[in-house]
């Protein structure tokens, strides 16, 4: 095996319960902050599950549910402030990548002291974080084993990637249960949210063996479940909330690319949910990357049990439309001004082919 550095410290525990039955592992401080939204925390039950741990060990809480989808800088300072006038000393996340990402934002902020006018600076070596335990919502954005925190800066008009390997959850407890109470839309573009990351992952050029190997395990979990839910049939809840952890996994050691980054404009310009956005593009990203890397997407068309990138377009396309998730295209002015928006990020410029203008402009047009 070529060398290579994978580095996990998060610590998983999976299945029903898992959030009472590890009630031990998790409970990390004296004082906890839960960040959550306004809802799926209470609608799934998580919330309940993770208050009755807390109340046994008599460790008191205060709750941030400010945080919306695609969260802004203001609710994390937010989040911060009520953990700072608390004296909060561990966080619990608990929803989707949102609540997720946030937390880790406001537990470095909180621990380290970070300014507004520093925060979009990359976090140092020496910065210190509060201990977070990570209770995923949705099976997507594997926030639960990765060191990122995206969070959007409206000053930019894009989403910013502020990443530390401090900022890995200390424990991610994963109970399938909770994505029950999902809406179909909601589990559909979460679950092609996973998919892009395993996708992405295997063309990255930190790709290695083992995170290509994690990678095409969740490739295929993913594809018989899409199936599956493009038909509406069962869905396994379970293998989706797997294979979403290992895609994140994945990606915690590559990164994301250029799917991401042309995700970016659509979903804060035209509000496409980020793993739609996602979703919608990956069939024209697979033909690009077949020119410069073609072995790997031959691999990647296995792990799928598809033809052509032509076929996954169709998945896709009938996914959409049998849950009538919305798809607008931008006009055509937007998606000019889009293909130049995801060439700026350095997580493109590293990227294994770097594209052009047009070719940006083609992977848009065949989503769309």
């Amino acid at each position: 095996m070529d060398s290579l550095h994978f580095n996990l410290p998060t610590e998983v525990f999976a299945g029903a319960g898992c959030v009472r039955a590890q009630a031990k592992e998790w409970c990390l401080g004296q004082r906890a902050l839960l960040v959550t939204g306004k809802q799926s925390a209470t609608a799934s039950g998580a919330l309940d599950d993770v208050r009755a741990v807390l109340d046994l060990f008599r460790i008191p809480y205060t709750q941030f549910d400010g945080i919306t989808e695609n969260p802004s800088e203001d609710q994390v300072y937010a989040g911060a402030e009520l953990a700072q006038q608390n004296n909060c000393d561990f966080v619990v996340a608990i929803g989707g990548g949102s609540p997720l990402d946030a937390a880790k934002s406001i537990a470095w902020v909180v621990a380290s002291k970070i300014a507004r006018k520093d925060f979009y600076s990359k976090p140092l070596p020496e910065d210190a974080v509060l201990p977070v335990v990570a209770v995923p919502l949705t099976c997507g954005t594997g926030s639960e084993v990765t060191p990122y925190s995206i969070i959007t800066n409206h000053a930019a008009k894009t989403k910013v990637n502020l990443s530390s390997p401090k900022f890995f959850p200390r424990v991610a407890l994963l109970d399938p249960h909770y994505l029950e109470s999902l809406p179909k839309q909601v589990l559909c573009d979460t679950t092609l949210d996973a998919l892009s990351h395993a996708i992405e992952s295997v063309y990255a050029p930190k790709s290695n063996a083992l995170s290509e190997a994690l990678s095409m395990e969740a490739i295929r979990t993913l594809m018989p479940e899409l199936l599956r839910m493009a038909h509406g049939t069962f869905v396994n809840l379970s293998r989706l909330q797997y294979a979403a952890m290992l895609a994140g996994m994945a990606i915690a050691q590559t990164g994301t690319g250029l799917v991401h980054a042309m995700g970016y404009p659509l979903t804060y310009h035209c509000h496409i949910p980020h793993g739609r956005a996602n979703g919608i593009l990956l069939a024209g990203y697979l033909n690009f990357m077949t020119h410069g890397c073609s072995a790997l997407t031959k691999r990647i068309l296995e792990a799928s049990e598809l033809e052509n990138p032509e076929a996954l377009q169709a998945l896709v396309d009938m996914l959409l439309e049998r849950l009538d998730c919305d798809r607008e295209a931008p006009s055509e002015e937007e998606l000019v001004r889009f293909t130049h928006e995801p060439l700026r990020l350095e997580m493109v410029r590293k990227y294994r082919t770097m594209p052009s203008p047009e070719e940006v402009m083609d992977i848009y047009r065949t989503g769309f």
